[in-house]
């Protein structure tokens, strides 16, 4: 056993009552293969193999990239998963929010999505994009489909096929704030390929004065466009009421985690 694997085993062995086999099936990979993650409270979670779903899922549980770390449960209010993907994150947060709404555009990871909440009475998922404006957004799909978590609308961004993509439905941040009656969000959750700089600066004051936190990925798309560049973008934030944080990737330029909490 590798010395991560032991730490992830150990880790696991906190949640879930399968940790040998969650780690046998981080070695393995197989396409076409579901793990079924055995939590010691709540249930199951389905991961497919061959995809991002344990990338994902060994972020999100086991190094807490979107720092979750010290909720309580039902602490939260609400929280908004924006680019849910198979649920992973919402399964997380699921846990301490009294209300989770995942919005995920791209149909096989809203299936899986949908499995993987449909015991979880507090999590409501969305078959939308959420973007900029209103409208029929293309998601273009990953060359390598295990690079599942890469679906964008945003060809620039490497590794995406221009003639593979799924169409949706587009609605902006105020619509799911208005359409679900959102007065309080506890945390914004953002993991949009890049679409993450439209979606916040066409939201209203009154729509980000709502939310108390955003944690997501920050991602280097069209150079040309000052506002997709970190440090504009933290400004930007900031000067929407938020102190802003950005954990930049140790390789890639302008790619990263942006975690703001508003000011009190």
């Amino acid at each position: 056993m590798r010395p991560e694997d032991f730490f992830d085993y150990l880790a696991l062995g906190k949640i879930a009552q399968n940790p040998w086999e969650i780690v046998r099936f981080r070695k393995a990979q197989a396409p076409g293969r579901t793990l079924e993650v055995r939590f010691k409270d709540g249930p199951p979670l389905f991961l497919r193999g061959g995809l991002s779903d344990f990338h994902m899922f060994h972020r999100i549980f086991l190094r807490d990239e979107y720092r979750l770390a010290g909720a309580k449960p039902g602490e939260w209010e609400c929280v908004v998963d924006i680019g849910a993907n198979a649920g992973i994150f919402s399964t997380r947060v699921s846990g301490v929010a009294r209300r989770v709404l995942s919005y995920e555009p791209v149909p096989s990871h809203f299936e899986q999505l949908s499995r993987n909440t449909s015991r979880r009475a507090n999590v409501t998922a969305v078959p939308k994009a959420v973007s900029g404006e209103r409208g029929t957004l293309r998601i273009y799909r990953p060359l390598a489909e295990s690079r599942s978590g890469a679906h964008s609308s945003y060809l620039e961004n490497q590794g995406l096929s221009p003639d593979a993509f799924d169409e949706a439905e587009a609605v902006t941040l105020d619509d799911v704030f208005s359409e679900h009656g959102i007065s309080r969000c506890d945390l914004l959750k953002l993991d949009v390929e890049g679409a993450e700089y439209e979606i916040l600066h066409a939201a209203s004051d009154e729509t980000l004065s709502k939310v108390r936190a955003i944690h997501g990925e920050y991602h280097d798309v069209r150079a040309d466009d000052p506002r997709t560049r970190i440090d504009a973008f933290r400004a930007f934030l900031e000067g929407k009421g938020f102190e802003a944080e950005a954990v930049p990737h140790r390789r890639k330029p302008n790619h990263g985690m942006i975690f703001a909490r508003r000011r009190d």
